[in-house]
């Protein structure tokens, strides 16, 4: 049978079949959402249980309006987010919101904004985004609250971090490494030292927040470490270092500006001749470069 919610007379011959409907199976609760078998047919023939099937079916596809979905839920059709999630008071928040939006143009909002009957609309707007990354929201959820421009969470961050993840890709090409100094700022600004640190926390279990085991992999691949990183360090220095060696031609002479891997290696000898000068080179340390084959007097000009 053809049903069309846009029909009046549909609507009030529907109001009246789910009205007898309640009266059959006794049902005394008038707040409890009816659940009505897709095989059910009234008496009188009509197809009650293929229409409300239909009609859920409409809503999860996100093809029913803010009236049309009103009307449902007054003569108690359970709705993906309904009664749990109580979709009757989301769509008069919904309605505040868009008329914030209207009269603003954004959603951003002090985070004193209330709703009329005092409960905070920042604190609502912020619960759909994380309603949204659980994936609690239906369809048609999603479309009225991106019609209002809101920005999801999930979107956000992600791109925020592919746009961080490059400029550690950028350092590692032009250095080789990823040991990238806490206090490490990019020309334009970015804290990259900090934005590494944190990945790290996360890896150790040391923040709030997680790290996958994708970003894990792709940060891997362009050089990091995540434990005991002074250690590690100097034991990737001494490698590359071992590696330089013995591939290049004897006797090699490492000037300042020599680099080997993109690394700036002569830059780092550099400073290691000076801590041994200084007597701030360990004896461990200066063991694990004469084992190199690295020899202070011929190695640095």
């Amino acid at each position: 049978m053809q049903f069309d919610i846009k029909n009046k007379e549909d609507r009030i011959k529907l109001s009246y079949e789910v009205a007898f409907y309640m009266m059959t199976i006794g049902c005394q609760n008038m707040k409890k959402f009816l659940h009505i078998p897709e095989e059910y047919i009234t008496e009188g023939g009509y197809a009650l249980g293929r229409v409300w099937v239909a009609l859920q079916d409409d809503y999860n596809q996100n093809r029913l309006e803010e009236d049309d979905i009103r009307f449902l839920l007054k003569i108690k059709m359970p709705l993906a987010d309904s009664p749990q999630k109580e979709l009757g008071i989301w769509l008069d928040r919904a309605d505040e919101t868009e008329k914030y939006y209207r009269e603003h143009g954004t959603l951003s909002m002090p985070n004193t904004t209330l709703f009329h009957d005092g409960v905070n609309m920042f604190q609502w707007v912020h619960h759909q985004k994380k309603s949204y990354k659980l994936g609690e929201l239906s369809p048609y959820q999603i479309k009225r609250l991106e019609d209002m421009g809101i920005q999801w969470i999930k979107s956000r961050k992600i791109a925020e971090w592919d746009m961080a993840y490059g400029y550690a890709k950028q350092y590692y090409e032009k250095n080789g490494h990823l040991f990238v100094p806490k206090k490490y700022v990019a020309l334009d600004g970015f804290e990259l030292g900090k934005w590494i640190q944190e990945q790290r926390n996360r890896y150790l279990g040391l923040s709030r927040y997680e790290i996958s085991d994708e970003k894990i992999d792709m940060l891997e691949e362009i050089g990091m470490f995540w434990e005991d990183l002074k250690n590690a360090e100097w034991d990737w220095f001494v490698g590359l270092l071992r590696e330089c060696i013995k591939k290049m031609e004897k006797p090699l002479v490492i000037g300042k500006n020599y680099r080997y891997k993109n690394y700036a290696l002569g830059e780092k000898v550099r400073t290691v001749i000076e801590q041994y000068a200084d007597g701030r080179l360990t004896a461990e340390q200066e063991r694990d470069l004469r084992r190199t084959g690295f020899k202070f007097s011929i190695h640095i000009r």
